[in-house]
């Protein structure tokens, strides 16, 4: 019977370990956040001016170019870490996610094309290409990695994994409340509007979160986040 014991004690161990680590994704998650709205903030109200809708998406996308960068540098993630190596992938995966990403750069250029408008090149690029790659990578990329070893031991760790991302990255959109109480057209009541980015994040992330599951990598998720962004109303 001694071994049934110390078959729970391990597994207490596991959650315990899994918990703490969730616990400092959260904690590293607001600090990004805080840093991005620092970033995008104080561009903002340094350089912008009141109704300029195309420079408040620049900054916003300037904003997560320099928090990637600034990651990128810091933790210096192998694109193992990322879900990005493609060294076991077959020829015709290779080309079918160069092909999607072809497919998602023209639909985000596409509203562009058709009025020659810089504000929508510059909304196609950001929502299109920028966040999605960003978000992705953190999230079904960097996250997923550390979360996915930690509960190895754990029985279904797939599915715990990709439930627990979702859920984190469901809760990182009221992290962006930043972005629409300075938005220049105004947003009225925001309480219905972060309801809405949480419900988003949720589906969503479970969308992109199976395409990890199911294929490995995160060309896949960022193919569909992008088209979902570009497809929103």
């Amino acid at each position: 019977m001694n071994f049934l014991k110390h078959d729970d004690t391990d597994r207490n161990t596991d959650r315990k370990f899994f918990l703490k680590l969730v616990l400092k994704i959260i904690v590293a998650l607001i600090i990004i956040q805080i840093a991005r709205a620092i970033i995008m903030d104080s561009l903002w109200f340094t350089f912008g001016s009141a109704n300029n809708l195309t420079l408040f998406q620049l900054f916003n996308g300037i904003s997560l170019i320099i928090v990637g960068s600034i990651l990128l540098l810091w933790i210096k993630p192998s694109l193992k870490d990322l879900g990005l190596d493609w060294h076991d992938m077959s020829l015709k995966k290779r080309i079918f996610y160069l092909f999607g990403s072809l497919f998602l750069i023209v639909m985000a250029m596409t509203p562009y094309t058709l009025t020659l408008d810089p504000e929508m090149l510059i909304i196609g690029v950001i929502f299109g290409i920028i966040t999605p790659a960003f978000e992705e990578m953190l999230f079904r990329g960097y996250i997923w990695g550390k979360i996915e070893k930690s509960t190895s031991k754990i029985h279904n760790y797939d599915v715990l994994t990709w439930l627990t991302v979702t859920l984190l990255f469901s809760i990182w959109h009221l992290g962006y409340l930043d972005v629409f109480l300075i938005h220049p057209r105004g947003i009225g009541n925001i309480v219905p509007i972060m309801v809405s980015k949480l419900a988003i994040g949720i589906v969503l992330g479970l969308l992109v979160g199976y395409a990890r599951l199911k294929t490995g990598k995160t060309y896949l998720s960022i193919i569909l986040h992008g088209l979902w962004n570009v497809m929103a109303p």
